[in-house]
């Protein structure tokens, strides 16, 4: 995360292309029909923005439709919100900051296309509670890192039967779990406004922190292999659960 040592992105590309043709994650094609949005403050010492420069030349190289960047912001490592949070350049909880600079709004603009329409105030009474356990294959929640409770904002366009509407899942940071924040990021990163005003689902799954088996003191989720070795790939733990509860909210909301 520090660049002190080059990522192996030759290394990384070959492993992804191997993966594919295994059938141990889809084919790299899709990837053509993909939009990604990367942001990195310039003053981010926790993972450097030269570490993020090479995620873009790493999907760039696997070929992703369309790549979107914003690399020249003066915020540390932290989520940028318009308003809400610490200051810009700092970096402790919550982890989000007010940068005058709407993170959720243009990652959304990049996914969904430039023309949504403006944020709109989110309705408490649209979310609804997810028991994570649901959703874990019989093992409880705790044994992957996973909190309890997933959090899902209905917006009121999408109550009715037959409403055309997204779903975009929204993964917390480090140390951005429930029990240190509470709802923090769940209610003020800023996509509640633009899922409301768009009909856009917005799944807020939780993971939480864990000493040993598995160790994982921060609360992140699983993106070094924490739990197991092919983490990354579609029989990864966390993987396998993730897809089980956006199945589960694309059937029944």
């Amino acid at each position: 995360m520090n660049n002190l040592y080059a990522v192996p992105l030759a290394e990384l590309e070959t492993y992804a292309r191997t993966s594919a043709s295994r059938g141990d994650i889809d084919s790299l094609d899709n990837l053509a029909n993909h939009k990604v949005f990367i942001f990195s403050g310039t003053q981010d010492a926790t993972v450097k923005p030269s570490v993020v420069k090479s995620l873009e030349t790493f999907y760039d190289d696997l070929g992703v439709g369309t790549i979107r960047t914003n690399f020249n912001l003066a915020a540390a490592h932290a989520f940028p919100t318009l308003t809400y949070g610490n200051p810009c350049t700092s970096a402790y909880t919550p982890y989000i900051s007010r940068c005058n600079y709407d993170g959720a709004g243009e990652a959304l603009k990049t996914l969904y296309g430039a023309d949504l329409k403006p944020p709109v105030a989110p309705i408490a009474d649209n979310f609804v509670i997810l028991e994570q356990n649901q959703f874990t294959g019989g093992r409880t929640p705790a044994a992957l890192s996973l909190g309890p409770r997933a959090y899902l904002y209905v917006p009121t366009g999408c109550q009715t039967s037959g409403a055309n509407c997204k779903l975009h899942v929204a993964f917390h940071g480090c140390q951005q779990y429930i029990t240190v924040i509470q709802l923090q990021y769940v209610e003020n990163t800023g996509f509640n406004g633009w899922a409301e005003a768009n009909n856009i689902l917005v799944l807020y799954p939780q993971a939480i922190a864990s000493s040993f088996s598995p160790s994982n003191p921060n609360g992140c989720w699983d993106w070094w292999g924490y739990l197991s070795a092919d983490y990354s790939l579609q029989s990864g733990p966390q993987i396998q659960f993730t897809k089980s509860i956006i199945d589960h909210v694309l059937t029944n909301y």
